[in-house]
């Protein structure tokens, strides 16, 4: 064999270990990206996951000095030396290392992603066992070329994470890496910026679609950042994701950062020769400590700022505030979609003889992400997002129906509370829409008695008091809730025709604790006994605030002395009982 051939066999078979080198790591790489785990490895770690590929490179690359890794007796037969162990060695590393990595991050990988890795540990795994076995069956490095090239094939484009307008990572790429992300339980810097005027913008100014003015802001953003690390989440919103020791280094964090951007915000943008102020919303949370889930990031991305929060900066506090308010806003989309809600009752006595009066009826909200939620939460929410009719027709659909079974008459019942939001009461139609709802069961009307908080009442009664009119010529009776915390006065309670006057419990109890208390207690029964309304008293918890209030001589009680709210079934016992 000629000195050329024996030096080109030679450098082929360098080449071949300097590649077949570089397999393992390579993979190990690519499984890190895949998961996304190297998104959050900082720097010092990654040269530290690099070195041993370097070191083998190294080796590989000083075996004609050395011969450590093999070597060519005077036959020219290829002889294995210890050095190729080494590489082994170092490449079981890496495998195991991306295996133990693959497998921790299953669920988080999409099934392509899955497929995929199995089929590179397969493919490489026999070629591996093939070779080794018997060198001469070149089996590893052709078996290794196939699994890199179908992995190329099936996973390597990114063309389903990148958004087309921005260039930048898409929604769903979000998804699939915040996920990651929650389940190692790594933690992040979470910054949202929403663009709330968008599509007023879009409109006055003739730019054509949002996807021109988010790309503006996108080229920004990639000033200050990588790219890899921005994700077009909505029409309006871009996310970033950025280790929270990434800015430690500048002595700067990322509280500063949000402030720089939204400082840019406060000067004019030039998109298409047009000047356009934007009004951004800055949220900034921590994975996992502060978003704790998946959908607690797409409530933040997905849900309509309030004015309240616009052109702010939103942390800590504000955005836990936030982020609950789009939590139980969806749970009250979803509950009335899915059947969550659910009417429970609390009864009401007579203080005479303390025999049961009535009950009042009260919802309630099983949520299955968020848990149980209750009425003082959910219903201002509900009421600004325009769901507050579709409870208060439920709740009055499910007593209709519970009066329609008889049972409250046969119990000894007068009447059923039902609760009504003022914003229900002030819309076009409600008048007709109640009597639609309580005549398709044919009830008597006077077994309904209406409550309308005071303190909003209290605001535009001279309305009220018309609907409150009509529906009392029908035969409901009303009562005024919650008296003594809102803005009545004896005008309020003249102009509007309340069969009964609920004192809230404040004035209950404050009565208890002071002077002044009982004061106000006496004077509040003194003027409703005198306008000749009956008087309910809330919160009675005692027996001696029941000894008080009958020597006021009020005509109801309510409270947890008697019973807290409970389901339908569970009054059908306790009225039996009493």
């Amino acid at each position: 064999m000629s000195y050329a051939f024996y030096h080109l066999r030679y450098g082929l078979e360098l080449f071949y270990f300097i590649v077949h080198s570089a397999l393992a790591p390579t993979l190990f790489n690519y499984v890190m990206n895949v998961t996304r785990t190297s998104l959050d490895r900082p720097k010092y770690l990654k040269f530290i996951c690099l070195f041993p590929f370097i070191l083998t490179e190294i080796f590989v690359c000083l075996n004609p000095l050395t011969h450590y890794v093999y070597w060519y007796d005077e036959d020219l037969l290829f002889h294995r030396n210890w050095g190729e162990n080494f590489i082994y060695i170092i490449a079981m590393i890496y495998t195991s290392i991306a295996f133990t990595n693959l497998l921790l991050s299953w669920h988080a990988l999409r099934r392509r992603n899955r497929y995929s890795m199995i089929y590179f540990f397969c493919l490489t795994l026999f070629g591996v066992i093939v070779q080794f076995i018997n060198i001469g069956i070149k089996s590893e490095l052709f078996c290794e070329a196939l699994a890199l090239v179908g992995l190329m094939l099936a996973v390597e484009s990114e063309d389903d994470r990148i958004d087309t307008e921005t260039n930048v990572y898409n929604r769903n790429a979000l998804k699939n890496d915040v996920k990651h992300l929650l389940m190692k339980r790594h933690s992040m810097n979470v910054l949202c910026l929403k663009i709330t005027n968008i599509d007023m913008i879009s409109k006055n100014t003739g730019v054509s679609n949002s996807d021109e003015i988010m790309k503006e802001i996108t080229d920004y953003l990639k000033t200050l950042v990588p790219r890899q690390l921005l994700y077009h989440a909505d029409e309006n919103t871009m996310v970033l994701l950025q280790r929270q020791d990434s800015f430690e280094k500048n002595n700067f964090d990322i509280i500063d950062f949000a402030k720089n951007i939204y400082n840019r915000f406060q000067d004019d943008w030039i998109v298409h020769g047009v000047s356009i102020r934007f009004t951004p919303v800055i949220m900034i949370g921590v994975i996992p400590s502060q978003i704790k889930s998946l959908e607690d990031l797409l409530y933040m991305i997905d849900s309509p700022v309030p004015k309240d929060f616009e052109n702010t900066i939103l942390l800590n506090e504000d955005l836990y505030f936030f982020i609950r308010r789009a939590a139980v806003e969806s749970a009250v989309s979803n509950g009335l979609k899915n059947g969550s809600f659910e009417v429970y009752y609390q009864p009401t006595h007579c203080l005479n003889g303390l025999r049961l009066h009535g009950a009042e009826a009260l919802i309630r909200l099983h949520d299955k992400k968020i848990g149980d939620v209750y009425p003082e939460e959910f219903i201002p929410i509900a009421e600004q997002a325009g769901y507050i009719d579709d409870i208060d027709d439920f709740v009055l659909n499910q007593v209709c129906a519970f009066i329609k079974t008889g049972e409250p008459m046969k119990l000894g019942m007068d009447c059923i509370n039902v609760n009504l939001s003022v914003l229900q009461c002030m819309g076009n139609g409600f008048v007709n829409r109640i009597l639609g709802i309580v005549d398709k069961y044919d009830i008597p009307k006077n077994f309904i008695n209406f409550e309308i908080t005071e303190s909003v009442s209290a605001s535009d009664y001279e309305l009220l008091a018309d609907v409150i009119k009509e529906l009392k010529s029908n035969g409901f009776l009303f009562s005024m809730d919650d008296y003594g915390t809102g803005y009545s006065n004896m005008h309020t309670l003249f102009s509007l025709d309340f069969d009964i006057v609920k004192i809230d419990k404040s004035i209950l109890w404050d009565a208890e604790n002071s002077e002044i208390g009982q004061i106000i207690l006496e004077n509040c029964v003194h003027m409703i006994r005198q306008m000749k309304r009956k008087i309910l008293v809330e919160g009675v918890e005692t027996q001696s605030q029941i000894d008080k209030l009958q020597a006021l001589g009020v005509d109801y009680l309510q409270g947890y002395f008697f019973s807290k709210p409970i389901t339908k079934s569970a009054l059908l016992k306790y009225c039996e009982a009493i």
